[in-house]
């Protein structure tokens, strides 16, 4: 499957940003997605993106300003992102790792 394909392999590193990641307020300006929260590719990174789009939209329609939305989505956004960030520090080096066969454990 990786030779018998349309180039050759090419080594794409896997990148995350460092827990917490955190930016000062600009007025009417705020991140999402993995712009927001880039994490290892471990199951969250598009549910957090589809939950980021719908509080920010959910605060822009709810706010009397953009800047107020922005407010109210990132004190929502920030901690949860933070908090899971924590938690999947260090998943991909365990999902890439190679590991002895006679060392894992039977299925």
């Amino acid at each position: 499957m990786i030779t018998d394909n349309d180039g050759p392999y090419v080594d794409r590193p896997i990148f995350a940003l460092p827990a917490p990641h955190t930016w000062d307020h600009t007025p009417g300006v705020t991140l999402l997605g993995d712009a927001a929260h880039l994490m290892p590719p471990l199951g969250v990174g598009v549910n957090l993106a589809m939950l980021d789009a719908s509080e920010l939209a959910l605060a822009l329609a709810r706010s009397a300003t953009v800047d107020d939305a922005v407010r109210t989505y990132e004190k929502t956004m920030l901690p949860r992102s933070a908090d899971l960030a924590r938690k999947l520090e260090g998943g991909a080096e365990h999902l890439l790792s190679v590991h002895d066969a006679a060392d894992a454990p039977a299925r």
